[in-house]
């Protein structure tokens, strides 16, 4: 091997180590951008928890407060609040919001239509499904016969017996209609296939 032989090869081993290097740096750098990522995201759930268990806390408080006044001083519009909703088989205990917005749905479960608890017709929930155990991201695992519990601003229990699930298009509102006398419709996402997971209960 002659001195120019020596000197292009010293020269392709220079330049594999280059990138080499190079390959390590970005390699580096790509890690270092998903850990702040997935810090932020970590962060963001963290907080969303926090608020939601700030709000569960100020509901406790103003039920305290309300069933110290008449039924008749108790307006369920004055109230942030609609109640609270209660599935003890995957452990959930949420506070309602009284509107729904994209907003409200990222802190707590959200009444978007119906009627008021002991009304006939139904009462349709929304919930988001961060595939963990957040909100409503346990939904799917209830089954017919399971039970879930609503709650008024006067600590009053109300048992709905779960009697359909089913998946729907997310444009389809028949879910909507009441098949019962008391109907409870809990709605979230079903990540999987981008349609909607349908729980109906009926008290």
């Amino acid at each position: 091997m002659n001195m120019n032989q020596i000197i292009v090869v010293k020269q392709i081993h220079k330049k594999q180590k280059n990138f080499f290097k190079m390959q390590f740096i970005v390699s580096i750098f790509v890690v270092f951008i998903l850990g702040i990522s997935c810090l932020k995201n970590w962060r963001k759930s963290q907080e969303i928890a926090q608020i939601s268990s700030t709000l569960n806390k100020a509901f406790k408080m103003e039920t305290i407060y309300s069933a110290q006044k008449s039924e008749q001083e108790i307006s369920i519009k004055q109230s942030p609040y609609f109640g609270k909703i209660l599935i003890p088989k995957i452990d959930l205990e949420y506070s309602i919001f009284n509107d729904c917005s994209d907003e409200l749905l990222k802190i707590l479960p959200c009444k978007f239509y119906g009627v008021n608890l002991g009304e006939k017709g139904n009462i349709a929930i929304a919930g988001h499904n961060y595939d963990d155990s957040r909100f409503f991201g346990r939904l799917n695992e209830l089954k017919e016969g399971d039970s879930v519990y609503l709650q008024n601003l006067n600590g009053e229990n109300y048992r709905y017996i779960v009697y359909d699930k089913q998946k729907v298009q997310p444009d389809d509102f028949e879910c909507l209609k009441a098949n019962r006398k008391y109907d409870l419709t809990l709605v979230t996402c079903d990540n999987l296939n981008n349609k909607r997971l349908i729980i109906k209960a009926s008290r």
